[in-house]
């Protein structure tokens, strides 16, 4: 094995990269590392580094140079699809983590909110309430504000900066780079009272009025449709990082520090199939919109014509 010189010292020229990016480059290199049956310690030796150094980067704690990260994938002998991929995802351009500056839940929650922020599209699975994406505002306070029973330390000024932040993200879904939303909700989302009447008629007026938007799918699985799955809420988020090439993230919501974030491929190819098999027993978007419509009407008293 030939013997690698570090060309650039640690912390210096360090690009500009996102969380989300630091999150799918550490993942990537660690693949590449432990392929190459390569250890930490190999690296201190041949490239000069400390021995944290390497698990820093792997971690998402730190981010790496170009220079570094060429090395790398020229150490681990990164085939040039490989070598495509990491580079085009390490020269995407920057997003200003704008969030970060709010009260969130949770650290896992504020890494789903880094990629969601670059995601191209976001495909969803909802059994217990509206998707954040698609709240009104009403309904999502009244969600945030039911916390304050359980969390003491929960002060209407985070809610508030909490709601502010949820609300903010829906613009991605009419930028002008929109992402694609695919959501799949159970029926029974549309019965569950969160706050009263006013408040889950305009919910579901909205949902109905969001669905007519070319990048949003919203369908709807019934009470009596066939289920075998009763995951109670996931989301798969893909990122184009170049022509053909992309990057996808499975978020499994499972309230507050309990919350999951994985990128490995055996994992997401798991929930995909769960999502394909809820998607097929779900109705069509036209029927889904239909239901949501009469429920609206029937459930929650909406009188005027939608």
């Amino acid at each position: 094995m030939h013997a690698f010189v570090a060309h650039a010292a640690e912390g210096v020229e360090l690009a500009e990269v996102t969380p989300v990016q630091r999150v799918i480059l550490g993942g990537e290199l660690r693949r590449l590392r432990e392929r190459a049956l390569l250890t930490g310690q190999h690296l201190k030796d041949q490239l000069g580094w400390s021995t944290s150094k390497t698990s820093r980067i792997e971690n998402a704690h730190i981010s790496i140079s170009r220079t570094d990260l060429e090395l790398l994938l020229e150490l681990y002998g990164a085939s040039s699809v490989e070598r495509e991929r990491i580079i085009s995802l390490y020269n995407r351009g920057s997003v200003q983590a704008w969030w970060r500056a709010y009260s969130t839940p949770g650290d896992v929650f504020l890494q789903y909110l880094d990629f969601e922020a670059v995601a191209d599209t976001i495909d969803a699975w909802e059994i217990r309430v509206v998707p954040g994406l698609l709240q009104t505002e009403d309904y999502a306070r009244c969600l945030l504000s039911a916390w304050r029973a359980i969390d003491a330390d929960l002060t209407a000024r985070a809610i508030e900066e909490r709601l502010l932040v949820r609300m903010r993200r829906q613009g991605r879904l009419t930028s002008e780079r929109p992402m694609s939303l695919n959501v799949v909700i159970d029926e029974s989302v549309l019965l569950r009272r969160i706050g009263d009447e006013v408040v889950m008629r305009n919910q579901l007026l909205k949902l109905v009025q969001a669905s007519e938007l070319p990048n949003v799918s919203i369908r709807v699985l019934p009470l009596d449709a066939m289920r075998q799955i009763m995951e109670g809420h996931f989301l798969l988020l893909t990122l184009s990082v170049a022509t053909g090439i992309e990057e996808r993230l499975l978020y499994l919501d499972l309230s507050g520090s309990m919350d999951q974030i994985a990128t490995d491929e055996v994992r997401i190819h798991e929930f995909q199939r769960m999502l394909d098999e809820i998607t097929a027993n779900s109705l069509s978007f036209e029927r889904s919109r239909d239901l949501i419509k009469r429920h609206a009407r029937e459930r929650w008293g909406a009188v005027e014509e939608i």
